[in-house]
């Protein structure tokens, strides 16, 4: 099995990104990480760690350092 490997660039990640630009990726992560709160303090860690994963990704997608 050949796996092609190539660097993602600018317009790879906007794809990626579903075409979110960095600002807007900021406020979407904001959601998630609000309702990931509100789900850590009903006890539903889990659930949260999800919320916090999605925040983490949508900004790593959206806002390339």
């Amino acid at each position: 099995m050949h796996t092609e490997m190539r660097e993602l660039n600018d317009t790879n990640l906007e794809a990626v990104a579903g075409g979110m630009d960095c600002r807007t990726a900021i406020a979407v992560s904001k959601i998630y990480i609000s309702v990931g709160d509100i789900l850590n303090s009903l006890g539903n860690s889990a659930g949260a760690a999800g919320f916090y994963g999605q925040a983490n990704g949508v900004l790593q997608g959206a806002c390339p350092a």
